[in-house]
């Protein structure tokens, strides 16, 4: 299996189960494993009390979690990383740099050549936990690896956050063309405004099986998503209730200036298809999907195709 469909796996695996209980916990290390090279990898998740972390699951040895969760977050390095939000390798650090608790009693005694952390941040930018991995060939873990958690990093985030999202007020319904819909099941939607459109959340709609995990108990992707239908694009936010999950939305602009085409073709390079495949998909020739790709990375800023895929990944992109 490649690294890019290991972590389509492990993202919808997330969105199902979450990763705080022990067994989840498990599961999302080994999937992590097919996502990174590495020899130890581990999966913490904060703890506000004590400022500390608490390893879910590790394939470090037990002394190190000990370290990890009890001394990790008063290392100046890790201050640092923390607040770049972006993973960190130690080959991106400047020797000078390489110092300090994390290097003298994990990094150098273990061996290690070089590893990543990445922080985690929920919807509302708190802080909820880490991934840690440590590799002895210091070729790892290289840009598309690094590329690929990144685009985890929401979804292993909302697995982590043990805050349900809250139901928001529907007061403001019809406002700034937002409208909205109540899925209860299925088979079973309540329209809660004049322009709400029910043929999102149904079949063959991408949302409608994003709203059915999120029925299911799966963690309530977001903040918000950005749907194609119709020839637009659609901002959609959702919320899970006690009576189903309430579906708000209305019509945006395509991020980046890209056009509905372009975010197609994104769409296709985001589940790893080839131009052959995405032309295929969309009724135009591969030279066609190679001049939007080349637009895509343009306009988006994006240095490659794994990167573009990430970008997709934030915006929360759902195309027909």
């Amino acid at each position: 299996m490649s690294a890019v469909a290991a972590a389509r796996e492990l993202r919808s695996f997330l969105r199902r189960h979450g990763s705080r209980s022990p067994g989840a916990a498990r599961a999302v290390l080994a999937g992590l494993g097919e996502v990174v090279p590495a020899d130890c990898v581990s999966l913490a998740v904060h703890d506000p009390a004590t400022g500390g972390h608490r390893t879910l699951a590790s394939s470090y040895p037990a002394a190190v979690d000990v370290i990890v969760d009890t001394r990790m977050h008063t290392d100046r390095l890790f201050t640092a990383v923390r607040a770049g939000r972006h993973a960190v390798r130690v080959r991106d650090l400047a020797p000078a740099r390489r110092r300090g608790e994390i290097f003298e009693r994990i990094i150098v005694p273990q061996g290690f050549r070089d590893g990543l952390t990445l922080c985690l941040f929920a919807a509302d930018d708190r802080y909820v936990g880490m991934v840690n991995a440590s590799m002895l060939d210091a070729r790892h873990p290289d840009d598309d690896t690094v590329a690929l958690l990144e685009l985890l990093a929401p979804d292993l985030a909302a697995a982590l956050d043990p805050v349900p999202v809250p139901a928001p007020r529907t007061a403001g319904l019809g406002d700034d063309g937002t409208d909205g819909l109540l899925v209860e099941r299925a088979d079973r939607v309540a329209v809660l405004s004049a322009g709400a459109r029910p043929d999102l959340v149904t079949p063959p709609s991408p949302l409608a099986g994003v709203v059915a995990d999120v029925l299911a108990g799966a963690p309530v992707p977001g903040p918000v998503l950005l749907v194609t239908a119709a020839g637009e694009v659609v901002g959609v936010e959702l919320h899970a209730t006690a009576s189903g999950v309430l579906v708000l939305h209305r019509a945006v602009a395509p991020p980046a200036g890209l056009t509905v085409r372009e975010l197609e073709v994104l769409d296709g390079v985001a589940h790893g298809l080839s131009n052959p495949e995405i032309g295929a998909r969309l009724g135009i020739s591969p030279r066609t999907v190679a001049t939007h790709v080349e637009h895509v990375l343009a306009k988006t800023g994006a240095r490659n195709r794994v990167a573009a895929a990430r970008r997709a990944a934030r915006w929360g992109l759902l195309v027909a």
